[in-house]
Order: C-alpha cells, then sequence, then structure tokens
C-alpha cells in the first residue's frame, strides 16, 4: 500500500521535529528527509552556515552529504567546481549490519532520532564500524570458534584491539568526555569488571 500525502506530510512533520533546534525553523518539509539524513557534525555545520545567512539550502545539504566537514564557507559560496555527485549505490554490507549499527548508535547516543542514526550507520564515515560489525558475524558463526588456537589468537587479536582504542580514547580529551557522559566503560578492567 502507498503512503498518502497526508501520512507523509505527518511524516516529515515528525521528522522535521526531531532536528536540532536551530535547524528546525530553516528547513521546509521537502528538504527534511535530506537534513535528517546528515550525520551530526554535517547537521551542525548547516546550522552554522544557515546563521552566517546560507540561502540555498539543498544545494547545502547535498555538499555535506558528499562531505560532512565542508568549511561555512564553502557553503556559503560553493567553489565552481563543485557538482553534486548522485546518490552512492547501496554498499555490500547486508542489510541486517546497517541496522546493528543503527541499533548501537542510538543506544550510545539514546537521543538521536532513528533516522539520523540510520543515516549515520550508512554513512561513509562508518564505514570501518561496518566491517567490524560484519567480520565479528563471520566470527562468532565460524565453525572453527571452539578451536583452541583459533580462540585464543581471535581472543588475543581483540584485546590488543581494546588496548589500543583505550589508549586513543585516553590521549583524547573530546572523547574521554563523551566516554565519560556515556554509560559504556571504556578501560579494558572495567568492562572486565562490569561483565563479571
Amino acid at each position: 500500500m502507498s503512503e498518502t500525502y497526508q501520512s507523509k506530510r505527518e511524516r516529515w512533520q515528525r521528522t522535521l521535529e526531531s532536528l536540532p533546534e536551530g535547524l528546525r525553523e530553516h528547513v521546509s518539509l521537502r528538504n527534511v528527509e535530506v537534513v535528517a539524513a546528515l550525520t551530526p557534525l554535517a547537521q551542525e555545520r548547516l546550522a552554522e552556515a544557515i546563521q552566517a545567512g546560507l540561502k540555498r539550502l539543498p544545494r547545502a545539504a547535498e555538499q555535506l552529504r558528499i562531505n560532512p566537514g565542508t568549511s561555512v564557507a564553502d557553503l556559503l559560496n560553493p567553489p565552481a567546481h563543485f557538482v553534486a555527485q548522485p546518490p552512492q549505490p547501496p554498499s555490500d554490507f547486508p542489510g541486517h549490519i546497517q541496522q546493528q549499527l543503527a541499533d548501537l548508535i542510538q543506544g550510545c547516543f539514546p537521543d538521536m532520532p532513528r533516522i539520523s542514526a540510520e543515516a549515520l550507520a550508512n554513512s561513509e564515515v562508518m564505514d570501518a564500524a561496518r566491517s567490524v560489525a560484519q567480520a565479528h558475524e563471520q566470527l562468532l558463526t565460524s565453525n572453527h570458534l571452539r578451536t583452541d588456537f583459533v580462540m585464543m589468537v581471535l581472543y588475543e587479536l581483540i584485546r590488543q584491539t581494546l588496548e589500543h582504542l583505550d589508549e586513543v580514547i585516553e590521549a583524547t580529551p573530546a572523547l574521554r568526555q563523551a566516554f565519560d557522559q556515556n554509560s559504556l566503560p571504556w578501560k579494558f578492567n572495567d568492562r572486565r569488571r562490569t561483565n563479571a
């Protein structure tokens, strides 16, 4: 059954209400899905550009979809060589991996609207996370997982990865703050105590 215009309009309105406050009053219903699909960084950059006088929102949103780090100056005065690229074909990752990542994103950021979590899960910035999620699925369904040498090597590989991630978090104040504000433990020993 196809969606009626009224139900589509209601969905757009709900999506509009889920946008950050600085964007709501500047985004028309016809552009709301494009803006909601942007990463949080891109949405923040779009709000900055709007405050600075941006007039061509659809073009800026498309540029931010391609490159969430586009400067406000480039959004206000796009380079002459900018050509909007057509939407990228769906990735080779199974849909359930994308959904699993969207679930994890919402678990880490409960205030994020589902549509934004799904857009972020499908974005280029999450390519590494999608690859890891797919590798974990292969790992956990492997017929060789209960083989001692396979398990020991895999366990050590994951332990070293967690230690390295802990070092990156420890060395990055913004990441430490994000973990401190979240309920996720970020030290390997903390994880072990939490799960004991």
